[in-house]
């Protein structure tokens, strides 16, 4: 099943960074949000709207019911409740489809040219390099600039954007000619926010207490999509008909929801069924393998042993600095809760290469595979 999540008003999607008024005085936020975030919000959306418990339960008891613990878990596991796709969406018209955005590959970087009026983009390529000394697994090729004839680059490289999924796969076959790609001011914007910590008994301002948040304030049209699927009761390994989703999680056609901090509102419409052109199921073989998600590895870059089909030689790998995410265990009886681990995860638009190519199946990450973790596509056949 596939939704699609479009924010009403500015929302705060907090980093791992403690913040308490008082001792700090400005709270970031990041953007996309992580799939901690997602899931969470997701899990309380199906709590709030499915047609399986009292409408007259609160949250917190609903949570506590038999049959949504078997559909989407509790504080301890996830039930039934699987994510397999995440990204950012965009509604191109009144009831039209919905576009998915993704981060452009690491490998693709925007550059300026000393001289020239608008930036250029260019493809990082591996190659291998003798007499380079560094802790790379042996065999390992390097991403190398294209030769620029002599010119001079002005300022740094940066990433480029967000591509839509056609344009992604013209990216993982290394061609040099696709489309244009989005910027991150095409679909939101930051604002800052101010506030002051109250008093709670006398209902005053606290002393000392002013402080600044970061709001995201998405474009309208924009949003996120997120494919939800439910694994069969007596074969927790396999998923059900997706078909059925909707109906066995008791969601209407559309509704409401809190999303990040503040619990600031987006309204969910259900698209139906996920397309099988956009599932693992319909990948096909590819030499580069690409997270659509941040994932968490043991040996922190890289993937553990039998995560592609075949095994084939890994060869070179582009990616970014390591993001940490971490994320806060709800107690739905009251405010309280503990904090989660914080783990330093490979961020979304890595890529892998290899000789051959490989299968994806399942999702790249040694943890947080079923909400949204290591999600993966594969591209590039030759």
């Amino acid at each position: 099943m596939r939704i699609f999540i479009e924010p009403t008003e500015p929302l705060l999607f907090r980093t791992g960074r403690s913040f308490d008024a008082g001792e700090s005085n400005f709270a970031e936020s990041i953007f996309p949000p992580t799939p901690e975030t997602m899931q969470g919000a997701i899990r309380a959306m199906i709590a709030a709207n499915t047609t399986f418990v009292d409408s007259t339960m609160s949250i917190a008891a609903r949570f506590g019911t038999d049959s949504l613990i078997k559909l989407i878990g509790n504080q301890s596991g996830y039930g039934r409740f699987y994510i397999t796709g995440l990204s950012l969406g965009k509604s191109t018209e009144e009831d039209g489809p919905v576009k998915r955005l993704f981060p452009a590959p690491a490998f693709l970087i925007k550059v300026k040219f000393k001289g020239d009026k608008d930036p250029t983009l260019v493809q990082l390529k591996p190659m291998p390099l003798s007499g380079v000394d560094s802790n790379m697994p042996d065999g390992m090729q390097y991403l190398t600039l294209p030769d620029f004839g002599g010119r001079e680059l002005e300022g740094k490289p940066k990433s480029p954007g967000w591509l839509t999924e056609k344009n992604l796969q013209a990216a993982l076959s290394m061609k040099d000619d696709f489309p244009s790609i989005k910027t991150e001011s095409d679909f939101y914007t930051l604002e800052p926010r101010l506030g002051i910590g109250m008093q709670n008994d006398t209902k005053t301002t606290e002393t000392g207490y002013l402080y600044q948040m970061q709001m995201v304030r998405m474009e309208a049209g924009y949003g996120f999509v997120v494919d939800i699927r439910l694994s069969e009761e007596s074969n927790p390994g396999k998923l059900t008909d997706d078909s059925k989703t909707q109906k066995d999680l008791g969601l209407p056609g559309e509704g409401w929801l809190t999303l990040g901090g503040e619990q600031r509102a987006a309204h969910f419409t259900v698209l139906g069924s996920t397309p099988h052109e956009g599932s693992s199921e319909a990948q096909k073989p590819g030499k580069r393998v690409y997270l659509a998600t941040p994932a968490y590895f043991l040996k922190g870059w890289q993937p553990p042993a039998g995560s592609f089909t075949p095994e084939h030689k890994l060869i070179a790998a582009a990616i970014h600095n390591p993001v940490s995410i971490g994320g806060w265990r709800l107690n739905p009886n009251d405010a309280g809760g503990s904090s989660k681990t914080t783990r330093l995860c490979v961020p979304a638009g890595s890529v892998y290469y290899f000789d051959e190519p490989v299968t994806v199946r399942q999702p790249l990450t040694e943890y947080g595979w079923q909400i949204g973790y290591g999600i993966a596509y594969t591209g590039g056949d030759k």
